[in-house]
């Protein structure tokens, strides 16, 4: 276990590790893991996206990581932030995404509050999170996890609803 992991009672999050590239690729090309984004990645899209994963991690200690499940030791999704623009302002922008059957168990709440605790500690400012509003299972995450609507905008053509947490005295 890397030093960086985050624990908690089912789950490790921790930045991710060359090993986890082929479940990454399987994942960002799954259709129901990709659910409520633009489409599902080709094998070279998900190349360069594991790539920028590992990247923002090791510039940012809570970076979008893989979220395994301790159990059974698959990787089971990610949670983290990544950079964004949107409206003309740069963010960091909280993410979590599951695979369809670990969807359901609270995976999702338990992987980010840890890994917030771990942003608190070296971070302060606004980050920002971006839901489809017909995904009703993300909002309650979102929603437990501390972040409260700001507004509805367009992205990518597509209405999507803003929320913001700060941490620290951001």
């Amino acid at each position: 276990m890397t030093r960086d992991a985050v624990i908690t009672e089912r789950l490790v999050v921790r930045p991710p590790q060359d090993a986890d590239r082929s479940r990454f690729v399987e994942l960002f090309g799954d259709a129901d893991f990709m659910a409520f984004a633009t489409d599902v990645l080709t094998e070279e899209q998900a190349h360069a996206r594991f790539d920028h994963m590992a990247e923002v991690c090791r510039a940012i200690p809570f970076g979008k990581q893989p979220v395994v499940e301790l159990a059974s030791g698959r990787i089971v999704g990610y949670t983290g932030v990544d950079h964004i623009e949107v409206d003309g302002r740069a963010w960091l922008e909280w993410g979590y995404r599951l695979a369809s059957d670990a969807r359901g168990r609270g995976y999702a709440t338990e992987a980010s509050l840890a890994l917030l605790a771990k942003a608190r500690e070296t971070y302060a400012g606004e980050l920002l999170a971006i839901i489809d509003p017909a995904n009703v299972a993300s909002r309650h995450v979102i929603g437990k996890l501390g972040f409260t609507f700001w507004k509805q905008t367009p992205i990518d053509g597509d209405p999507c609803d803003l929320f913001t947490l700060t941490l620290g005295d951001g």
